[in-house]
């Protein structure tokens, strides 16, 4: 048959004999695929959905994503641009912590302006990689400003999308989150100050709390933001820090965590135990004063921050464990 004359009417009946079950076949097959992909109104089913999940990730906001917040903390740890170690070691045990259920604990290192040339490279650094530094507008100092300016900002920072709580620590003190997110979830919202409350034993009208590590609503973090005066206060920060809250008249909501929060203290050192200092516990909520290495190594030990180590060939497990922990 010539390319240019038409099919014969044999030829033709047999092409559609041969079309009209692939028609039937293809419409059989595009049902199907919307049988098992749209079950549901055209709703995608799951199992073709991407999944972007990699693991737990190492800031706690990555849970929002996972399971229900009901519980929202900024914890700054004060800190020194040149501390760098102490960042380091702080960021690894942080973050091999248990995740915090149903809260989110932010830990951020604050310090003020980067007056060095090494640190606004380091430090920048630093930023680009992990984006958990807060850099203040001011000099750097202890007692001189820094606290306040602290508690200024991160009202005004986090306007848009407040925390519940606000809260203050010192690069030497160790807080457990999952165990502070239990303590802080059935706590007021409004008028709530959580620490260890220092001198202990005493009259409350006289107390503070302890610089060791400090939380506040967010009520009284916008009250101290918004009233400027408060800027030339001087003295020990912890106890200036009480004076604002009962200023504000918003000392009423005090939660004292003795003997949950306390110093360092093992057999080795020449004190004696008191209602601050003794032997680490199993329900920690901070430990403070851990000064040295051997301090951190040992406290981390007794949490148990290496239970995740295997066994490799390109280390030894048992040499890594040595007893000078078990003392």
């Amino acid at each position: 048959m010539s390319m240019t004359e038409p099919p014969s009417p044999t030829f033709a009946r047999a092409l559609q004999c041969r079309t009209i079950p692939l028609v039937i076949l293809s419409f059989f097959l595009v049902a199907v695929i919307y049988l098992v992909a749209f079950p549901n109104d055209f709703k995608l089913q799951e199992v073709f959905a991407p999944s972007c999940s990699n693991g737990d990730t190492a800031s706690t906001s990555g849970q929002l994503a996972k399971q229900p917040v009901d519980l929202r903390l900024f914890l700054g740890v004060i800190t020194r641009p040149d501390f760098y170690e102490r960042r380091a070691h702080l960021r690894l045990a942080y973050s091999l912590q248990p995740r915090p259920v149903r809260a989110v604990i932010d830990v951020r290192f604050v310090f003020c302006n980067l007056d060095k040339e090494e640190d606004r490279v380091l430090v920048a650094m630093e930023i680009i990689a992990y984006g958990d530094i807060v850099v203040l507008n001011c000099t750097e100092n202890m007692d001189g400003g820094k606290t306040y300016d602290y508690f200024a900002t991160i009202p005004r920072m986090f306007a848009d999308e407040p925390y519940d709580y606000v809260g203050k620590t010192d690069d030497d003190t160790y807080y457990r989150l999952a165990t502070l997110a239990d303590t802080l979830r059935d706590k007021p919202r409004e008028n709530m100050y959580h620490g260890f409350l220092n001198p202990c034993h005493q009259n409350l009208a006289w107390q503070y709390m302890s610089g060791m590590g400090y939380i506040v609503s967010w009520d009284i973090a916008a009250w101290i933001s918004a009233t400027d005066e408060l800027r030339n206060d001087g003295g020990w920060e912890d106890k200036v820090f009480a004076g604002w809250v009962r200023k504000a008249g918003k000392f009423k909501n005090v939660y004292g965590e003795e003997p949950r929060m306390y110093d360092y203290w093992d057999r080795e050192m020449a004190v004696e135990v008191n209602c601050f200092r003794h032997e680490h516990m199993a329900d920690t909520v901070a430990v403070h004063k851990l000064k040295d290495r051997l301090k951190w190594a040992r406290t981390l030990n007794f949490f148990n921050a290496t239970h995740g180590l295997k066994p490799s060939k390109m280390y030894d497990v048992d040499r890594l464990n040595s007893n000078i922990f078990n003392r």
